[in-house]
């Protein structure tokens, strides 16, 4: 298993998921992304596409903190993640989306708790 203990590793790490998987996925094949997590869509495709360019400005956010090291915005890319998976759930819960949407909520909870966890140990120091 490997182990990374660096609240930047857990930012970079997450940074670069947001910018390949929704980002770049939504923005160049978007039905099949769509279609492969079980969340329904019409043959307007271009909201999609919008949503993964958001996704991939968030990731650059995100990868962007890790490398200038901008302390101060570690706790707010936690809370914004916990409040997604929150959000994401919610949408399950309300039946606005398949299950499938429960992943993207567990990718949330795990990257938010690694740098939770990483962001203590700075502080700890």
């Amino acid at each position: 298993m490997i182990y990374i203990k660096s609240v930047t590793d857990s930012l970079k790490v997450f940074g670069i998921y947001m910018m390949l998987i929704p980002g770049m996925g939504l923005m160049t094949v978007p039905g099949f992304m769509l279609d492969f997590n079980g969340l329904g869509h019409d043959e307007h495709l271009w909201t999609a596409r919008v949503v993964g360019l958001l996704a991939f400005i968030i990731g650059t956010y995100q990868f962007s903190i890790a490398k200038y090291n901008l302390q101060r915005l570690y706790k707010i890319t936690v809370a914004q993640r916990y409040f997604a998976a929150l959000f994401f759930t919610g949408l399950w819960i309300t039946d606005e989306a398949e299950i499938a949407i429960l992943l993207f909520a567990l990718i949330d909870i795990i990257g938010a708790t690694w740098t939770l966890f990483t962001v203590k140990g700075i502080e700890r120091k």
